[in-house]
Parts: C-alpha cells; structure tokens; sequence
C-alpha cells in the first residue's frame, strides 16, 4: 500500500493513534434496495416460519411481527444475497391464525425498504403444555439453598422436547439494606407477577427463576455486604446461610429442572440466561465471569458503567475482585474459563443520562482501596470514561461483548428490553449478536484533502464525523498541524510551506469537560514545478551557463514525530433496579526512487536545451 493512502483512524478512551494520510476516501450513500416474497401458511409449530424468498442488495434488518397481537416476533440481520425459503424462528410464537409482516430495514437503522405480509396458521391439534403460575419455592438447604424463590413457566406453543428452552433467571434487588425479608419477598413477587422480566420470558417462552436472597441490615451479616450486587464481601463469606450464594443460585436452578420435568414441561438444562438491571445487573455480570459454563447468555445494565473487568492486570494494575479477577481462584477455588466466557454471549448496556453511582457508598465499596483502584482503572465518568474503558479491557483480554450505549435514556431498562429478548433468542438459536454492540468509546475521525497535499498549496482538514460515547457534545476542536502552526473548528485550513511527513494532532473537548485527542501522519509532496526550477538553477550552475531565474524549493521537511499525550462515607447504596506509518520502498521517508528519477528526467531537460542554444550561438 502506498503511503499517501488514506487510514480512516478510530480512537477510543482518548487514547492517542497515528496513521499515515495522504489522501481522502468517500461516498455518496445509496438508498438500499430489496424484495420480500411471504406467502401464507401452517407453521408446524407456531415458532418457524419460510419466507419464499428475501432479496437484499447489501446487509439488512429483518423484522417479523404479528400484527395481530402488535408483537415483535423476530429481528435479525441478513447479508446480502437471495435467499429462498428461509426459515426464521420466532417469539413469542404464534399460537392461532394471524396476519404476519416481514420487512427490510437498513441494517443501520432507518425506514423499511420491503414488506410483505400473509396468513399464518397453526395446526388444531398443536401441543400447548400448561404454564405454571407463579409460585414461591421455600429454602431446603438440603437441596443446597438457604433461601426461597420464585418460579415461573409460560404457557407456550412447543413440540415436546424439540425445542425446550433453558431457565431464565434474575435474581431480586429490592433496592433496600433491611432484615425484613417480606421486603424482598415482595420484590421477588412483583418481578414474578408484572414486570419487563416477566415478559422477556414470555416473550422467550423460558421459565423463570427469581433467586430472593436478603439485603441485610445487621443479620446474618451487616449492611457492608452488598448480597443482590454479589460484591467483594459477600463472596467472602465462609460460612452461615449467606456462603457462596452464587452456587446457591445453580442448585435453585437444578431444583427448578427437576420440578418442571416432572409437571411435563420441557426444559433445556444445558445452560440457563440470566437477566439484571442495576445491583442484579451487576450480580448477573459477575456471575457470568465466576460461572461462564453454566451461562448460554446473559443481559445486564445500569452497571455504573463499571462491569466486571475478566483481567487479572489491566495497565500494570492488579485488579482484585470486584474489579478484576486476580484473587477469583482464591475466592472460589477455581480459576476464570475465559474461553468459556469468550464462547459466552454477553449484553453490557448503560442509558447516556444515567447518574445512578455506587462510588462514595459503603456497602458497594467496603473497601476504600478497591474503591480508588475502581476510579484509577474505570475513570471518574460512567459513560465518557469507564464504559469505553470496559470495552477496551475486554478486547485486550480477547473476550468478546456487546457494548451499547442508549440515547436519552437514564438509569431504566425500558430502552433495551426488546433488545434483550431479540439478543437472548438469537443466542440460543446460535445466531451472530455483534448487531447488538457498538464502539462505546470517543471515535475522532480526520479527513484531509485533497488527495496529495504538496507544498505552498492549501489542505483542508475535517473532523465533523467525529463522535463523542452517549449524549456528550463536542464543544472545540484544537489543530496542531505539526509544523508550529494550529489551528481551531470542525473543518479547518492550513498551508505547509516545506515537504515532508508531519503529524496532525486533533484534540476535542466535551461538553462534560473531557478531552479526546487524535494523531494522523500527513505526507506533503515538494510542489513539481518549484522542483523543476530548483534543478534547473542547480544544473546550469554547474555548466557555467546562463540561469533561470527561479526560488528553490525544499525537497522534503524535517520529520516530525507523531505527537503523544498522553469518599467514601458510611452511607448505603439505594439504587433502584427500574429506574502504522508506512514508508518509502528503502523503509524510510524522504528522496526515493520516484524523486530520483524526477531529477534525471530535468537534467535531460536541461542538457537538450543547452545542446540547442549552442548550436544556435555556432549558427
């Protein structure tokens, strides 16, 4: 690749990157275009429907939905290409005639661009096991948990054993340190009988396990122990009713297989999802990390932008649990399966106005340490520093997660949870989720035109499809373009007045006082005809002949390096779960072949006319 092509650079976290430019790329967006061909039909089992065919002339959005009853009943991406009876698998599932929609939206987001709608049917005599309404299981520590819980099963359209879904679970956050246990048992009722977890699981056809194990105020243990955000102190437990409370939870989900096997409801046992917002959201995210096979997928948000980093080091910092997973194999006895949690599909989400924060309470940080190594690591801002943070951290660590931030949304799961039922299905029909994530972290793009920029002529930079994480706006642009000159604005102009390789340094402010800075490599050619001139004077001063006037320019600047930059008191937490440069061929910049033989091709010049002006002079 020649070094004046253009790298469209990405940062993220503010941190510094070059890459060499020397031109531009762009296009001019072409509205999608596609065809739907559904016809109607008997779905076997209210769950599978074939659309005839599907044409996409690039990747598209694929939605399903019964306009019967107004339910989403599938989104997924389709690549590019003509497919014929496709087969997509649906939920909830269709269980008696309904008019049915299948459409094409830009995978990006944006208005449909086919439709076509038919009858579905489902056969008379199609197989619907009862649901089980919501019950309250009582502790059996023989069974090997101290604590109650709700189950719960939808009545759904199933063919027997053919497609059993796993249990769905997600444990209580009752929002309150309190030794009442009717507080939390009415947390665990209200998540059973009406709430968003109730209908992703109907929405999954999933049963659902609502562990409600206690907040406490002083017993078993004190408020310290933050139990429904599964932190640091409560996984220290070493004896009592409240030790290991997360093997609690697997042996509720064991007693949970046994039960609905035997009413005749079929379930899969070969992995559960889990589901939490909040202090459950940070339980079910730090579960996954300690118990990654028994988890098929798992959804989790207003995480304080903090979720658990599966590193044991990040940036030379040990990071202890709740942070980091240095000391999990002393907590547990068992070391992180991060290939296990790689294979894992996890759902990482925060609203772009969320302010709901664990820093500076005690009972989420017990620990004053841990606390200002939380800051050190994550940063201080939830959605401008720590969530791009916990992306970066788990790329280094090669585990794979979904990443999303949702605009005007504050600390709520409204936003996500079709999102969150879509992602779950998707799992378990062993689809690609990557849809569902997003770059979280600051993206400073730089255009630089025209295409080969050379020296004395003028170059425009721009930077207008950068973009800040959440609702953050940018409030300036700063220019340094390398040569002791800056400059300010989304798009700017700049003249170099010497050739060579310089580093073009963006920074931008925020309107949440943050800084994100950029740094790109641009190449400025010596202008050719200033080149020419130069070797003309030089050429004829060596003959001892006559000369052209003319000013030399320089044939390549000075290299210039790519710029770098680089209270806790004793309250509780009352969180509430709703609300490269490349070089010339000899590896380094400067006089090349091409400027080798720019300046042969002049001296010929420059000897034939010589040649003709003596034999003028003879004649």
């Amino acid at each position: 690749m020649d070094r004046r092509t253009f790298f469209t650079t990405s940062i993220g976290m503010g941190i510094a990157t070059s890459s060499t430019v020397g031109a531009i790329s762009g296009s001019v967006m072409a509205e999608p275009s596609g065809s739907i061909t559904f016809e109607d039909q008997t779905s076997s089992d209210g769950q599978t429907l074939v659309i005839a065919e599907v044409e996409a002339e690039e990747d598209a959005t694929l939605g399903i939905i019964n306009q019967r009853t107004d339910e989403a009943l599938s989104w997924s991406t389709i690549e590019a290409g003509t497919y014929n009876d496709y087969e997509v698998s649906v939920a909830p599932p269709i269980i008696e005639e309904s008019e049915v929609s299948v459409s094409l939206y830009p995978e990006g987001g944006g208005s449909g661009f086919a439709r076509d709608t038919a009858i579905v049917d489902v056969p008379e005599d199609l197989e619907e096991p009862e649901g089980i309404e919501p019950t309250l299981i009582e502790a059996d520590p023989a069974a090997g948990f101290e604590y109650p819980f709700f189950i719960y099963a939808p009545t759904s359209v199933s063919t027997g054993d053919d497609d059993p879904k796993p249990v769905l679970v997600e444990p209580v956050n009752s929002g309150q340190s309190t030794d009442d246990m009717e507080v939390h048992l009415d947390a665990g009722n209200q998540l059973v009988e009406s709430s968003q977890t109730r209908d992703i699981a109907d929405g999954l056809g999933a049963p659902l396990v609502i562990p409600v194990f206690p907040r406490p105020r002083e017993e078993p243990v004190d408020w310290t122990h933050y139990i429904h955000a599964l932190d640091d102190t409560s996984m220290s437990i070493d004896d009592g009713p409240l030790e290991r409370v997360d093997l609690q939870l697997l042996n509720m989900v064991e007693w949970a297989h046994d039960f609905l096997e035997s009413e005749g409801y079929p379930v899969r046992t070969d992995g559960i999802l889990l589901n939490g917002f909040s202090a459950s959201g940070n339980f079910v995210d730090r579960f996954a990390v300690l118990h990654p096979d028994e988890v098929i997928s798992v959804t989790a948000g207003g995480l304080n932008g903090m979720p658990l980093l599966p590193l044991d080091e990040f940036e030379g910092r040990e990071l202890p649990y709740h942070v980091g997973t240095a000391d999990v194999e002393a907590l547990t006895g068992s070391a992180v399966d991060r290939e296990a949690l790689d294979e894992m599909n996890q759902f990482l989400y925060m609203g772009s106005e969320d302010d709901n924060d664990t820093i500076g309470y005690g009972d989420a940080w017990t620990d004053d340490s841990l606390e200002q190594l939380a800051l050190d690591v994550y940063g201080d801002h939830m959605i401008a520093e720590r969530f791009p943070t916990a992306q970066h951290a788990y790329e280094e660590a090669g585990v794979s997660a979904q990443f999303r931030v949702y605009s005007d949304a504050g600390h709520t799961p409204r936003p996500a949870v079709d999102d969150i039922k879509e992602f779950h299905q998707r799992s378990l029909d062993d689809d690609d989720v990557s849809m569902f994530g997003e770059d979280v972290g600051t993206t400073l793009r730089i255009d630089v035109s025209p295409t080969d920029p050379v020296s004395g002529s003028e170059i425009n930079v721009d930077a207008s499809e950068s973009t800040v994480p959440g609702d953050a706006e940018i409030l300036s642009y700063q220019w340094d373009f390398g040569d002791g000159e800056d400059g300010t604005g989304e798009t700017t102009t700049h003249t170099y007045t010497e050739a060579g390789e310089l580093s073009v340094t963006l920074t931008v402010t925020t309107d949440q006082g943050t800084q994100h800075e950029e740094t790109i490599e641009v190449v400025v050619d010596a202008d050719d005809e200033t080149t020419e001139d130069a070797d003309s004077d030089e050429t004829d001063s060596e003959g001892g002949g006559e000369t052209d006037s003319g000013e030399t320019d320089s044939e390549g600047g000075d290299e210039t390096d790519s710029g770098e930059t680089d209270s806790e008191d004793d309250g509780e937490s009352d969180r509430d779960s709703d609300d490269e440069s490349e070089a010339t061929d000899d590896g380094s910049p400067g006089f090349g072949v091409g400027s080798a033989l720019a300046g042969i091709g002049s001296l010929g010049y420059m000897l034939k006319r010589r040649l003709s002006e003596t034999e003028k002079e003879s004649n």
